[in-house]
């Protein structure tokens, strides 16, 4: 039984899943109160499973980018259950996790997940299944827009926050939108069950959120 832990937004979720597969998923909105909410939320979907946390086998959890406190949150409560209870622990980014969530629309085409990042930057990075395999094309960076759509080609899959200039430079571009159907916990579930069956476990010592950027002292601009 895998714990996969999503605290990259507002909008979390946890699922327990065996093989990959998520039997059971909790998702919620959240006024940035992961700390307080994440740990009740997984005993409560643990008792709907009639199952307690000494019966976790393994985690996941989503490393960002995202929300500095929330990606905090999710990834300490992985490494500490992972250390508590000696399970492995497969950390997966946000981007990989939207890419994913709509590789059944893009075949064998390049998808480029984006994440609005604030200040008036994006962040986003890309992925392709070909012949079966999933890799990365492009590494995840930040960056601001006009970078993101210079380097939409024809063919693309683009998914996540997308606005008007972006979806103007699809347009453009020759390339298209997906929507995901699921929340991205489900394709956690499966891909850090793949990594940690195929020997590709994290230190949890040595895990740690992808921020992209330091957090900004300060207020903080939204243009």
């Amino acid at each position: 039984m895998l714990l996969a832990i999503d605290c990259a937004s507002d909008e979390p979720g946890i699922a327990l899943a065996v093989e990959g597969v998520a039997g059971l998923t909790l998702t919620w909105r959240t006024q940035r109160n992961h700390s307080v909410e994440l740990l009740p939320n997984i005993e409560r979907l643990l008792a709907e499973a009639g199952r307690t946390k000494g019966q976790i086998e393994a985690v996941a959890v989503d490393t960002g980018p995202g929300g500095y406190a929330a990606l905090r949150v999710g990834v300490s409560v992985a490494k500490a259950l992972a250390h508590a209870f000696g399970t492995p622990l497969a950390g997966v980014g946000r981007l990989e996790l939207d890419a994913w969530s709509v590789v059944k629309d893009a075949g064998d085409r390049r998808i480029v997940a984006v994440h609005a990042a604030g200040r008036g930057e994006v962040a986003w990075a890309a992925y392709r299944a070909t012949a079966g395999a999933w890799h990365e094309d492009e590494p995840p960076r930040i960056a601001r827009p006009g970078v993101l759509h210079g380097a939409i080609a024809p063919g693309d899959i683009v998914t996540g926050d997308l606005d008007d200039a972006t979806i103007a430079a699809m347009a453009g571009a020759g390339a298209s939108a997906a929507t995901a159907q699921q929340h991205r916990v489900v394709a956690l579930a499966l891909i850090g069950h793949r990594r940690i069956a195929a020997g590709g476990a994290d230190d949890p010592t040595a895990l740690v959120p992808l921020y992209l950027r330091a957090p900004a002292i300060g207020p903080q601009r939204n243009d």
